[in-house]
């Protein structure tokens, strides 16, 4: 029998964007097409009525195509960035102001809040003295690093841009000076915190556009300060009350948008923390719009922690408490008023029993300590541990 020969050829087009890849495939396999051929030979021979012949060997050929996509190399912190600072063009950022249907009042808040700030009183946080007060820059540096960590960056960066013979009193790290210096010397003082890279070039592209657009001053509206590269409704909200005293609305972070959550003020659970402002702010009295942040997040971290919280210390979660009132007077307030108190937070843990053969068994003693003991056959351990 005369050989066969059989083609296919095929393209692939791969759409990987991250890696370097080079590959052919063929859509038909050499040995299912050498299957093929021989059971249509043996067909044929038997309607002949002839003996089987052995199938000659055929080949198959392939095109092979290459398509390459380069990875892009992630720069290590000691390379310097080759970015240009000069701001790209966007589109600008919408953002809901109101309800369309107010949010309904929930009963008792009134109490909840000043449980809260009988709390608050004589337990320092971090937002008391590293937090919202400060200037627009730390907000910018990373609004969702701890307090402390981002007081650091900008401890860096203070003393970064202060010169050898620099005067007390006078500010060094002003737009100007952000404006002249590299990138680099602003990423070498914030890269503590996440995502530095990108936010030391929102604070280049920041600059550059405060100088162009608004005659090197910080906008005195949310509209102006959202138009900056990394300040969202929170960060402008902060501004504009600290900054300027004006009151536009309610800065929500994550503290805020937990705690509002676990209290039930929410008629059904919000997901992001502009679904909880908006919330906040159709039935909140305008009064409350500014101090509820900072007594929200130092609540959050010093009580209201977001893993364990600290429930056995709170107020809100027992059944009855005594509240000063801001005319004088005490009043009792039936609880708990946290709906969420003791759930998730600091307990025991049913203990664990469980029968096994062993030589050793380990067991933690009531002080916290761990002993081993020796024992043969069947052997009961007994844990206990806090959740």
């Amino acid at each position: 029998m005369s050989s066969r020969k059989a083609t296919k050829k095929t393209i692939v087009n791969v759409k990987t964007e991250d890696e370097e890849i080079e590959e052919t495939k063929t859509k038909v396999s050499t040995d299912r097409l050498r299957s093929r051929l021989r059971n249509y030979a043996f067909a044929k021979d038997e309607e002949k009525g002839d003996e089987p012949v052995q199938v000659e060997t055929f080949k198959v050929e392939t095109e092979e195509v290459k398509v390459v996509k380069k990875r892009k190399r992630a720069l290590s912190p000691s390379e310097p960035t080759t970015k240009d600072s000069t701001p790209t063009p966007k589109k600008p950022k919408v953002y809901k102001m109101e309800l369309d249907t107010p949010h309904p009042t929930p009963p008792k808040w009134e109490n909840t809040y000043r449980a809260i700030q009988e709390m608050r009183k004589g337990r320092p946080a971090a937002v008391d003295t590293m937090g919202c007060h400060l200037p627009l820059l730390d907000k910018r540096v990373d609004p969702k690093t701890k307090d402390e960590v981002t007081w650091a960056a900008i401890q860096k960066l203070q003393a970064a841009f202060r010169p050898d013979d620099a005067v007390d009193g006078e500010e060094y790290l002003t737009l100007e000076a952000v404006r002249a210096a590299p990138v680099e010397v602003i990423e070498n003082c914030i890269n503590k915190v996440g995502f530095w890279r990108r936010k030391a070039q929102y604070i280049k592209s920041a600059s550059e556009i405060l100088h162009k657009d608004f005659e090197g001053d910080i906008p005195r509206s949310i509209e102006g300060l959202c138009s900056l590269p990394g300040v969202g409704m929170k960060m402008a909200m902060l501004a504009m009350q600290n900054g300027w005293g004006d009151n536009a609305g309610i800065g929500v972070d994550v503290h805020v948008h937990r705690i509002t959550n676990r209290l039930g003020w929410h008629k059904k659970e919000t997901k992001t923390p502009e679904e909880t402002r908006l919330n906040l702010e159709s039935w909140l009295p305008k009064e409350y719009h500014g101090p509820i942040n900072p007594l929200l997040v130092g609540f959050g971290q010093t009580i209201c922690l977001p893993v364990r919280p600290k429930c056995e210390e709170c107020l809100l979660a027992q059944k009855k408490f005594e509240l000063d009132m801001e005319d004088g007077t005490t009043k009792e307030v039936q609880g708990p008023l946290c709906p969420s108190a003791f759930k998730g937070s600091a307990g025991t843990r049913k203990v664990k029993k469980e029968s096994i053969k062993t030589e050793m068994t380990l067991i933690k003693m009531e002080d916290g300590d761990v002993v081993a003991e020796e024992e043969s056959g069947e052997a009961a351990i007994k844990i206990e541990m806090e959740s």
